[in-house]
């Protein structure tokens, strides 16, 4: 039987922490870019204005629905909102104290 493995150290080199979410950023950049305000953005993308802030201010994260809205208005491919999403998601979770209990609770296989 194989011994208890002791807690996998946290390699913030090859996760580092994330500062703010991307796919937000990128959304607000060109949004600035093409001179709307965020009303007439969540606008043209059928979005409450309440969906579009929440979004902007990292309350909530850029979903499958809004990453296509994005893309048809803007043309800035959902794919790459998705991903930025996601790698933004796994490095929060991957820094949150939540992980480090997680990771005493869960058994090493392999």
């Amino acid at each position: 039987m194989k011994a208890p493995a002791a807690a996998i150290p946290l390699d913030p080199l090859k996760v580092p922490r994330p500062l703010s979410n991307p796919a937000a950023a990128l959304i607000r950049d060109t949004i600035a870019h093409h001179g709307l305000t965020q009303i007439a953005a969540a606008a043209a993308m059928d979005l409450s204005k309440a969906q579009l802030n929440d979004v902007l201010r990292q309350k909530k994260g850029v979903s499958a629905s809004i990453a296509l809205r994005v893309q048809y208005c803007f043309g800035i491919p959902g794919e790459l909102l998705i991903r930025l999403q996601s790698q933004f998601d796994f490095q929060k979770a991957y820094h949150s104290p939540k992980n480090l209990t997680l990771l005493r609770r869960v058994k090493q296989i392999a």
